[in-house]
């Protein structure tokens, strides 16, 4: 038995392509019940996030039923087979293994080391509970890789130090002023990078946001959905010396606030530290208010370079958490190859079973014994003797058989019945 799979992401996919081959979750049960409809498919799993769709499967050939699942997914997304083939990628066995742990991890991210993934994963095995006959390979693998993820994102650094541009500002702004919390945010835009900013403010704890836009209706959309207020383009520098941190993207063609407009503000504000985030190409900020008393404008090639070296220090952090996943795929085979050794036990303790019935039967024929409490009595006897002999060698035939060199016979007996040398 192995898992294998196939999917595509976004180094191999563009984005329409993953959209298309995206699967929402009214569509999980049906696509999960056309795969389990292959005998030969015995557990199976769906991830599908918007960077990555994949279909794990727990197959005895994964060769053929890694193309079944194609099929499926062929048809489900209406693009020919060849085409879809052209985006998607196979991995079977421990490389399949290994390729969970890493996308767990954030390792497979499209931002390295992100988090939001590993909830996205936990959740996929959720579903494959739910629909996709989730049985010992699945729940262990689950297992595996929350144990493996957790020690990356413990042991190494790949989720620390910001590497977008938006997050980085506002780190930038907890390190300038420390708590956030007695401070106030200007945002001038609602575009992508702001909103991405204004919710980063909000989970840094930030007192309170004013957001400004020239659609007005845009403003407060956004101030409405990070618990702040809107206000007029025309008028937002009246807002200039209530705001410690203003973040500003913009796809205006002149600068919104100049060094006179923070001059003006920095009286009223008593010479209060002013931070200014210009993330706008051309700037909307005056570079001459950084040589203001307590004023500080980084601009976006400030925070790139911010960004740029926090993302080669995750890459760095990137090759420690190989490591883990690493000790992590050994461990799970260690357990997988244990597991070929679990019908030698059955059938090992069912002939002691069933020699200790025929033993009972000849026994108490032999000493006429009809009494059944007495016979319940030397079969308690009989089975409690059994079990003890049994535990230590059965412990260590199912310990010793995750090791792949061979044994001696003289060998084996001394780790199964843990004998000691005779002197």
């Amino acid at each position: 038995m192995q898992l294998a799979v196939l999917g595509l992401n976004h180094n191999t996919a563009p984005v329409g392509v993953r959209e298309t081959l995206a699967v929402d979750g009214s569509e999980l049960a049906e696509i999960y019940s056309e795969i389990m409809n292959n005998d030969r498919i015995y557990e199976a799993m769906i991830i599908s996030t918007c960077n990555r769709v994949e279909y794990y499967i727990v197959t005895d050939d994964f060769l053929c039923n890694i193309e079944s699942v194609l099929e499926i997914v062929s048809e489900h997304c209406k693009m020919d087979r060849s085409e879809l083939r052209k985006y998607t990628y196979i991995h079977c066995g421990e490389d399949s293994v290994r390729h969970i742990f890493r996308v767990a991890s954030g390792l497979d991210s499209l931002v390295m080391g992100e988090p939001q993934i590993f909830g996205q994963v936990k959740d996929s095995f959720e579903n494959c509970r739910l629909y996709g006959g989730a049985g010992t390979f699945m729940k262990k693998l689950e297992e595996y890789t929350i144990k493996t993820t957790k020690k990356v994102r413990t042991y190494t650094g790949i989720g620390e130090n910001p590497v977008s541009v938006s997050y980085a500002a506002v780190e930038l702004a907890s390190k300038i002023f420390g708590s956030l919390s007695d401070k106030h945010a200007l945002i001038i835009g609602a575009g992508e990078m702001c909103e991405l900013a204004s919710k980063h403010l909000v989970t840094a704890g930030i007192g309170g946001i004013t957001v400004t836009n020239r659609t007005f209706e845009k403003a407060q959309k956004l101030a409405s959905e990070v618990g702040g207020s809107a206000v007029d383009f025309s008028s937002f520098k009246a807002c200039l010396a209530d705001s410690d941190i203003v973040i500003s993207s913009t796809g205006a063609t002149d600068l919104l606030v100049t060094a006179a407009d923070v001059k003006e503000a920095m009286v009223v504000r008593k010479r209060r530290p002013m931070f200014f985030i210009d993330i706008a190409v051309p700037r909307d900020i005056d570079p001459k208010i950084d040589e203001l008393e307590n004023a500080y404008v980084y601009s976006i090639d400030d925070l790139k370079a911010v960004v740029d070296a926090n993302r080669k220090q995750r890459e760095k952090e990137a090759v420690k958490a190989m490591e883990y996943i690493e000790d992590g795929l050994t461990a799970f085979y260690d357990w997988l190859e244990s597991m070929k050794i679990i019908p030698v036990i059955k059938s090992l303790r069912q002939q002691f079973e069933d020699k200790k019935e025929e033993e009972l039967k000849r026994f108490s024929s032999k000493f006429k014994i009809e009494d059944k409490n007495e016979l319940a009595k030397i079969e308690y006897l009989v089975s409690a003797y059994m079990n003890k002999v049994l535990h230590t060698p059965l412990k260590n035939l199912k310990n010793a058989s995750a090791v792949k060199g061979k044994y001696s016979l003289d060998e084996a007996l001394k780790i199964l019945f843990e004998l000691e040398d005779v002197k």
